[in-house]
């Protein structure tokens, strides 16, 4: 991946920051996103430094669940990094519990992250995206599951990130 530029959305810690570093091992330039914890993104920026191999990194604040602040993302990657060739959507909240127990305000913290927010990264992304670039949403298992015990929000909130992503690939094809 030498010469590409990647940006991981909710890099600085679990299964974002293990995409940032993997990326950065093979040679990309990684954008490591982060909504609270400065700390941890900038822990990320320094292993990936460290590799020494020609990869970068630098840390970009913003909460996806805002669609100003992912469009002010992708502009802030191609102003550093001079382009975008992949976008992993990984940023995502969990929720436990039973759907008669799930308020409003739990149901939309749970779909403007996971959903919404997903949706609207790829596009902010898409629309500035060189030729042969990859956007790649991270589902869950839940979102394909027969059934999971009380993780009805967040099972529906994943599910509609494989849909999403079908959808996306004809439409993207211009793109290949």
């Amino acid at each position: 991946l030498a010469g590409k530029v990647a940006v991981v959305t909710g890099s600085g810690r679990g299964i974002g920051k293990a995409m940032a570093i993997e990326l950065a091992k093979r040679g990309a330039k990684v954008a490591v996103n982060y909504a609270n914890a400065v700390e941890g993104a900038e822990q990320v920026v320094k292993e990936i430094k460290a590799l020494g191999n020609g990869s970068d990194a630098a840390a970009f604040k913003a909460n996806v669940g805002n669609v100003e602040e992912s469009e002010k993302l992708m502009d802030d990657v191609v102003a550093h990094f001079g382009k975008l060739d992949i976008c992993c959507s990984n940023s995502g909240v969990v929720s436990f519990g039973h759907f008669k127990d799930v308020t409003p305000e739990e149901f939309d913290r749970v779909f403007t992250i996971n959903t919404r927010g997903q949706f609207f990264v790829a596009k902010a992304a898409y629309k500035r995206m060189e030729m042969g670039g990859r956007i790649i949403l991270m589902g869950s298992i839940t979102g394909q599951a027969k059934g999971v015990p009380k993780h009805a929000v967040y099972s529906g909130s994943k599910g509609a990130i494989e849909t999403f992503t079908r959808c996306m690939a004809i439409d993207a094809g211009e793109k290949r």
